[in-house]
């Protein structure tokens, strides 16, 4: 992702957040925080794993009831996903992004009005620092380390509420790109817990640490298989998804044979993305928050990746169609294989 600004904005987030008063830190009314210059994110390069804990049957509903609704255009509808496997790891919910969410998204009908409610803020913040006030027994000297990260997730959810698109593009490479900023808009939010998060794990004893960490030294074997299992759907996809992939746009393009060599570099550039989120697909949970954190951050940088790329086979393919096949590209109602 971009470089360029990032430093300064999470500087202007440091000083709001540990300048405000206690009663504000929690993230009770911090409200939709913005700040008005543009957002260039840094990129990630961690090499952790993130497991993922999650129902199968749970998380094909909730795809299914989203449509273009999707996390990848309202970045907002991530965090709590997000927050719940960085702090409660036993009960994790499911990774909201994944090769077939990325183009049922991109090709999806568009609803007939937008729903604003998707642009409140997710996160309830004052139950997260209660939970962890409860499950850690913060002393005097960690309540405002403690205090500090709650105004810090108030900041981050506030802030993602008004990343919530004005509108959302019909043409599928369009999509593609304001899903690339908003995995950006996303990265930023999950920078401004960073450094709140590692000063408040640093203020704590060994014994808070592990109750904060809260990850099971050695969960029952028919637990880690129905885990094993539930994440599954979360990785890369097979080459079956891939080849479902281009022949539903060879069958609804209809390209020539000049166009095939384009369409054929569609599908490397498919291949590509699946490898670069198979290679950060879920395994075993770091061992601390912090390091969940640098986890989800690897696995953001490669959905990042996987949509740029995407989005400029895709875009180099439509440039030589012609009206009428630009016409069908752009209809498309994509429909993921399973």
């Amino acid at each position: 992702m971009r470089k360029v600004g990032a430093g300064l904005v999470i500087a202007v987030l440091s000083v709001v957040i540990f300048s405000t008063p206690p009663a504000a830190a929690f993230g009770l009314r911090i409200g939709p925080f913005h700040i008005g210059v543009p957002l260039y994110l840094p990129r990630f390069r961690y090499h952790h794993h993130l497991y993922m804990r999650a129902n199968r049957h749970e998380a094909a509903r909730a795809e299914s009831a989203q449509g273009v609704t999707s996390a990848l255009l309202y970045p907002n509808l991530a965090l709590p996903a997000i927050l719940q496997n960085v702090f409660f790891p036993d009960y994790a919910s499911p990774w909201p992004f994944g090769y077939e969410r990325i183009f049922s998204t991109a090709f999806a009908k568009l609803p007939a009005s937008e729903d604003r409610r998707l642009c409140q803020p997710s996160v309830d913040t004052n139950a997260i620092v209660t939970r962890i006030s409860s499950e850690v027994a913060p002393g005097a000297d960690q309540q405002q380390p403690l205090q500090r990260l709650g105004g810090a997730l108030g900041a981050a959810s506030g802030f993602l509420a008004k990343s919530c698109p004005n509108e959302i593009p019909a043409q599928p490479v369009a999509r593609l790109q304001l899903m690339e900023s908003q995995i950006e808009e996303l990265t930023m939010a999950i920078s401004i817990v960073r450094q709140p998060l590692q000063d408040f794990e640093q203020a704590l004893n060994g014994e808070q640490k592990a109750k904060f960490a809260a990850v099971p030294a050695n969960p029952p074997a028919g637990d880690h298989q129905d885990q094993s299992a539930a994440i599954a759907p979360s990785c890369g996809d097979s080459p079956t998804a891939i080849d479902s992939t281009i022949d539903q746009i060879d069958k609804s393009v209809q390209p020539t044979d000049a166009q095939r060599p384009a369409l054929a570099d569609v599908k490397q550039a498919f291949a590509k993305a699946v490898d670069d989120l198979e290679a950060h697909c879920p395994t075993t949970a770091p061992p601390t928050a912090v390091a969940r954190l640098d986890a989800i951050e690897a696995r953001l940088d490669a959905t990042w990746r996987s949509v740029l790329s995407i989005q400029v086979a895709l875009a180099n393919f439509e440039s030589k169609l012609d009206d009428a096949q630009r016409d069908r590209f752009d209809q498309m109602n994509f429909v993921a294989a399973r």
